[in-house]
């Protein structure tokens, strides 16, 4: 394969057991890094936990899927077993899976080190990834960035010595790159300066054509787990249905909240208004959003949440919650809403915009999520080394 730049860049990452070829953002922005005409090579930590991968259906498929090395839209990704204790002794001063995840790269990437043209190292993300990015700077003196999406790195926050691995690690490497303002405003709290906020990318494209919407309709996409707070969207709908008979809700997503939330639904005689539509395709999300007037997801503990985007995009009226991943990118009442995750906050705001006419703050939206492309998002990580 040939390569315009004659620079190569490492991307650190881990497998996901779904239909990406790793970690699926990770692999939009190794691709877009390519695209510029960079060597770029993802090593990919397929994580081996004693006995519970014994036990995991469709073991072998799983792993004869990812094996070896692979190139994957101009991607050269290499596959790797890493020993993973999984959470075990987490909370310990000691990185052990940190430590399995250096080991099972070192000898692999020392000959990529010594041979190619190094831009940088890229690491995904802050746990595991970041503590190898950290050990990579000090042996070999690359340029070091750690990207860091929110979920590992928040739950370090809650104990000290996740917090003393946070101010290590990230004074260790070149930049701490923030995909939200929410986690730049934390990490600069700690006194960790070296941080530049790059907002993460989307494929999906803008909606150019008008389209009508179905009146009082609402749409909300996410894992069904607590932290998306879909209860609370479903409780205020119930009590906009008695003053808006023709309120609908479709969410779309799936996880461990499903059963409760579709036996709610149940007794509460919802059925006729309320949709759990499951885990469905991307073309499918889009078809939802083209349909559906707003967009809410009073999600807390999030790194960003690139459905926001996807939702402007498809010039829908986006609800965020205010002081999390998203608040920074959405602007209130300028190209969307943030609220605070409660019942009484979803139902004034939904009120509010039933009775507004939001076109110009749709038109804004619009225009702002369309500046989010993947192409960007590697332009600024280039520009940051150039």
């Amino acid at each position: 394969m040939k390569y315009t730049n004659s620079k190569t860049i490492i991307v650190l990452s881990s497998v996901n057991f779904d239909d990406s070829p790793y970690c699926v953002y990770v692999h939009d922005h190794a691709k877009a890094l390519a695209d510029q005409g960079f060597h770029v090579i993802v090593y990919a930590a397929l994580r081996w936990i004693p006995f519970v991968n014994f036990f995991r259906k469709n073991r072998k498929k799983h792993y004869a899927d990812y094996k070896g090395m692979k190139i994957i839209d101009n991607v050269e990704i290499r596959y790797f077993r890493q020993f993973s204790i999984s959470r075990l002794f987490y909370k310990s001063k000691i990185n052990f899976n940190g430590i399995f995840y250096y080991l099972g790269i070192r000898k692999n990437i020392k000959k990529v080190i010594e041979n190619d043209n190094i831009l940088f190292i890229d690491a995904h993300t802050f746990r595991i990834e970041g503590y190898v990015a950290m050990i990579l700077k000090k042996k070999f003196n690359i340029p070091t960035t750690i990207t860091i999406h929110g979920t590992s790195f928040r739950n370090n926050l809650c104990f000290e010595n996740g917090l003393q691995m946070i101010k290590k690690i990230c004074s260790s490497v070149d930049f701490v790159i923030c995909v939200s303002d929410k986690l730049q405003s934390i990490l600069n709290d700690m006194d960790i300066k070296n941080t530049k906020v790059i907002y993460n990318g989307s494929l999906m494209q803008p909606l150019t054509e008008d389209i009508q919407k179905k009146p009082f309709s609402i749409i909300s996409v996410g894992n069904l787990i607590p932290q998306k707070n879909h209860l609370l969207l479903i409780k205020a709908v119930e009590i906009l249905h008695k003053q808006y008979p023709y309120i609908t809700l479709n969410i779309l997503g799936d996880g461990i909240e499903r059963e409760r939330l579709k036996q709610y639904i149940v007794e509460h005689h919802m059925n006729d208004y309320v949709s759990l539509l499951g885990k469905v395709e991307n073309e499918e999300v889009c078809k939802q959003m083209k349909e559906r007037k707003i967009f809410i997801l009073t999600s807390i503990n999030e790194g960003f949440g690139i459905v926001y985007i996807e939702a402007m995009l498809n010039k829908c009226i986006t609800v965020g919650t205010i002081n999390e991943g998203i608040d920074g990118f959405i602007k209130d009442s300028i190209n969307g809403f943030l609220i605070e995750p409660s019942v009484t906050a979803i139902i004034a705001i939904v009120e509010k915009i039933f009775n507004s006419n939001c076109s110009n703050l749709i038109d804004r939206g619009l225009s702002d999520a369309s500046k989010l492309t993947w192409q960007n998002n590697s332009k600024n990580y280039i520009n940051l080394f150039h």
